[in-house]
């Protein structure tokens, strides 16, 4: 040991003795700072409808003002903690968004504001809102507390949505014009192509090159007829009806009897997983749903079908499977299609995406799933490869899109 150096043990405890003098210097700065911030944010309550919150993050404590009571449906009495914020209040597939919030605030140091959704409790209604945090510096720069204002925006969701669908249905009446317009031309290429083609096939001396490109004729006038009619599915929206029950059980073997002849022939296996005791699910858009689950596994079947690594001793298969989840349902339609690369993760579901040679395949089954989720159902719409092989589509839907008070 050096001489004028403290023994290993009194120098820790000093260590730790100025740490907790350090540690409480701050605290009474940070106190005296978030009075002055609670101040500053009651003059701010009373002037909007917006709900203030404070979190310590030094004494993880939560600080919630009337208005978040008010916004979020809370009894005035009910004791409120930071973590109901995350799992209980929130829409499960929002959580995400929250926690993105707080990290980002924690490590940037600077003002985030996010739309989310949460589920109001009085009614249990799920509502739009949009918080602003931003965090509470000491005077070293350290984050002694976040706070931000968070208001309702539902209506102004509403008035998006809406004008979303105006401007989908504007789309869909001159994708309808143009494809009016031009079926008949289309119509008359292909055929003129094909006689021309086997016109040729009955001289004695053929040019092959003639013959390829006539065929690229005929397949360039399908893929744009058949591009045109997959764009109609997204941009023509069916008219909602009255909310009915939804029966998953008899709508998912529907939709695999429609296919029963591909997958016999592709000796694909398909299995049904519905609890018996699934709550019961109300919604107005069963042609949506009906759209998506078709779209969903006429991809599973062609991955299984495009799938070049097929084991002939491994069964092929289809798993549809529906489980309550919060407020809605959860639905995961598995293959064993072989999966999905690392890169194309982030491409999937761009319009035109497709693994597939079949120039009759537009590439858009999988967008148009989620545009139909994202817009018509107000859900989410999850892909990522599983144990079994292939991939695994997770669709997360709201019990019912309620978004008006």
């Amino acid at each position: 040991m050096i001489k004028g150096d403290l023994p290993r043990d009194d120098y820790r405890e000093k260590k730790l003795q100025r740490l907790e003098e350090i540690k409480n210097e701050r605290k009474e700065a940070g106190v005296g700072q978030l009075i002055f911030e609670k101040e500053m944010f009651n003059q701010l309550q009373a002037m909007t409808n917006a709900g203030v919150w404070t979190f310590d993050t030094q004494a993880m404590t939560f600080h919630v003002s009337g208005g978040i009571y008010e916004v979020y449906g809370l009894p005035q009495d009910q004791a409120v903690k930071y973590e109901d914020f995350l799992f209980n209040y929130v829409v499960p597939e929002d959580t995400w968004v929250v926690e993105k919030i707080r990290q980002d605030v924690m490590s940037n140091k600077q003002q985030v504001t996010c739309d989310f959704r949460i589920i109001r409790q009085r009614d249990r209604k799920i509502r739009w809102v949009q918080s602003s945090v931003f965090p509470i510096l000491d005077d070293d720069g350290n984050i002694i507390a976040m706070t931000g204002v968070t208001i309702d925006t539902t209506d102004h969701k509403n008035k998006e949505f809406e004008k979303s669908l105006e401007e989908l249905n504007s789309m869909g009446e001159m994708l309808n014009l143009l494809g009016h317009h031009w079926k008949q031309p289309l119509q008359i290429i292909t055929l003129k192509a094909a006689n021309l083609a086997v016109s040729h096939e009955l001289k004695k001396e053929k040019d092959t090159s003639l013959l390829n490109a006539l065929n690229d004729i005929q397949e360039s006038a399908r893929d744009l007829s058949n591009t045109i009619q997959e764009y109609r599915k997204i941009f023509i929206t069916a008219p909602e009806e009255k909310n009915r029950i939804f029966d998953f059980q008899q709508q998912i073997q529907k939709q695999f009897m429609d296919r029963q002849e591909v997958m016999e022939k592709e000796n694909i296996k398909y299995y049904i997983q519905v609890p018996q005791n699934l709550n019961d699910f109300s919604t107005p858009h069963t042609r949506s749903i009906q759209r998506i689950f078709g779209e969903l596994l006429d991809n599973a079947i062609e991955a299984i079908q495009r799938n070049t690594n097929r084991i002939k001793q491994r069964e092929d298969k289809i798993i549809f499977r529906v489980e309550d989840y919060k407020l809605g349902k959860k639905i995961e339609i598995s293959d064993t299609g072989g999966g999905i690369l690392d890169g194309d993760f982030w491409t999937v579901f761009k319009p035109f995406y497709s693994t597939k040679q079949d120039r009759n395949n537009t590439g858009l089954g999988l967008f148009i799933s989620k545009m139909l989720t994202n817009l018509h159902l107000q859900g989410t719409l999850e892909l990522g490869n599983n144990d079994i092989g292939g991939t695994t589509l997770t669709i997360y839907i709201p019990q019912i899109v309620e978004l008006h008070s």
